[in-house]
C-alpha cells in the first residue's frame, strides 16, 4: 500500500512562493482490503508525535501551522524533514542541495529571482545542529524498518512570482492555477505507484469542493466513480485504464487488473494523514528557507528594512518600504508581486 498526500504552503500571500509538497509512504506488506486505512503516527509512535515533544525526544509530526509558528522558528519543522529524509537516504550539505533533492524543476526558475540566491552567511541546516538531526534520523530509520514503512517519494513543486504570474494569466483563476500544479504530484504518483494499492489525501484545493470534472478531464483515461462529494469531504476512485485489444489472432491471456486507486480531498487533511501533515512541513519548510533569503537579500541593500512573512497587508508595507530601492534595481512588479 502506498499512502500518499499533498500540501501547500503559501497560497494567500502577496509575495514570495507558492509550494506543493508531496510525500509518500509505503506500507508492507499491503492491509486487508476491509481494515481501515493504517494510522502511521501509531505505527510510528516510539519516535514522533502529533504533539510537541515535552521531553524533545520525539519528533513533532503534523499540520505545519502547529509544528511552525514565528515565535519558535523553524527548529522543530526542520528537525522532522530533514530527519525523515535523511533516513530515507537523502541528505544534504547545503539547503540549495536539500532544494536540488526534492524540487529540482524550480531551480532554474529560482535563479531568475535574485533574492532567492544563497547568503554568504547561510549555514545549513538553518536551525539546527547536523548532529541532532543524524541523531533522530538514525532512530526513526530503525522504527520505520521495524514498522516496515518506507518513505519513497519527497517532493515539492515551488512556483516562484514570475512563473506563478504567468500561471494565474493563463488560467485566470487562482485556485485552478493551484490545482494544475498539485495536478503535477498527482500524474507522478499515477505513473508511479498507480499499481501499487495507491491512495492519495489532498487537502482542499484553494476552497473547491468538487474535483470530479477536473479529474476527468485530466485523466480521461481512467474510469472515475465518484465516491461522495459533500462539505469538506470529496473521494474518487480511478480505475486502471483498459488494456487495448490485440491486433491479431493471438489467444488473450488473462491479467489481473491492479487495484483502483482512491483520491480524498477533505478539509483539515495534515491532521487525519501522516502523508499530507508531511507534504505540509515540507512546504512551509522550503517556502520559510526561501523567505529568510528573500529577507536577507532586500536587507544586503536596505539594513533597517523590517522582514516580512509576504502576507497581503504586511506584504504591502514592506512594499512601501523599498520601494525606491526596487526601483532603483530595476525589478518588475510582475517578477516580485503577485497578481491575485
Amino acid at each position: 500500500m502506498i499512502l500518499a498526500g499533498i500540501d501547500e504552503a503559501g497560497y494567500g500571500p502577496l509575495l514570495g512562493p507558492l509550494v506543493v509538497g508531496c510525500c509518500a509512504l509505503e506500507l508492507l506488506p499491503d492491509p486487508p482490503a476491509a481494515e481501515p486505512v493504517p494510522c502511521l503516527w501509531k505505527q510510528l509512535s516510539k519516535v514522533l508525535s502529533r504533539n510537541r515533544s515535552k521531553t524533545g525526544k520525539k519528533l513533532h509530526v503534523n499540520d505545519s501551522k502547529a509544528v511552525y509558528s514565528p515565535s519558535t522558528g523553524l527548529r522543530e519543522l526542520e528537525r522532522s524533514i530533514l530527519s525523515f529524509a535523511a533516513a530515507s537516504e537523502r541528505t544534504s550539505a547545503s539547503f540549495d542541495e536539500f532544494l536540488n533533492h526534492v524540487c529540482p524543476d524550480a531551480l532554474a526558475d529560482l535563479a531568475e529571482h535574485p533574492w532567492y540566491g544563497a547568503g554568504a552567511g547561510e549555514s545549513f541546516p538553518l536551525d539546527q545542529d547536523a548532529m541532532s538531526v543524524n541523531l533522530f534520523a538514525n532512530g526513526l530509520r530503525a522504527e520505520m524498518e521495524r514498522a516496515a514503512v518506507n518513505l519513497v517519494h519527497l517532493r515539492a513543486q515551488v512556483v516562484p512570482e514570475r512563473r506563478l504570474n504567468l500561471l494565474m494569466d493563463q488560467t485566470r483563476n487562482k485556485a485552478s492555477a493551484l490545482f494544475s500544479i498539485a495536478a503535477r504530484h498527482l500524474d507522478h504518483l499515477l505513473k508511479t505507484y498507480g499499481g501499487q494499492n495507491l491512495i492519495i489525501f489532498c487537502d482542499r484545493q484553494g476552497g473547491r469542493e468538487h474535483y470530479g470534472q477536473l479529474l476527468r478531464l485530466m485523466w480521461e483515461d481512467w474510469p472515475l466513480e465518484i465516491v461522495q462529494e459533500k462539505d469538506g469531504y470529496a473521494e474518487y476512485v480511478l480505475q486502471h485504464p483498459r488494456p487495448a485489444r490485440p491486433q491479431d489472432s493471438a489467444p488473450r491471456t488473462q491479467h489481473t487488473s491492479p487495484p483502483p486507486v482512491r483520491i480524498i480531498f477533505r478539509e483539515k487533511a495534515e491532521s487525519q494523514s501522516m502523508s499530507v501533515a508531511l507534504a505540509s512541513m515540507l512546504s512551509k519548510y522550503l517556502r520559510e528557507g526561501l523567505m529568510r533569503r528573500f529577507n536577507a537579500f532586500w536587507q544586503t541593500h536596505l539594513p533597517e528594512v523590517t522582514p516580512t512573512a509576504g502576507y497581503y497587508n504586511d506584504g504591502l508595507r514592506f512594499l512601501k518600504d523599498i520601494d525606491i530601492k526596487r526601483r532603483e534595481l530595476n525589478i518588475l512588479d510582475q517578477h516580485l508581486v503577485r497578481s491575485r
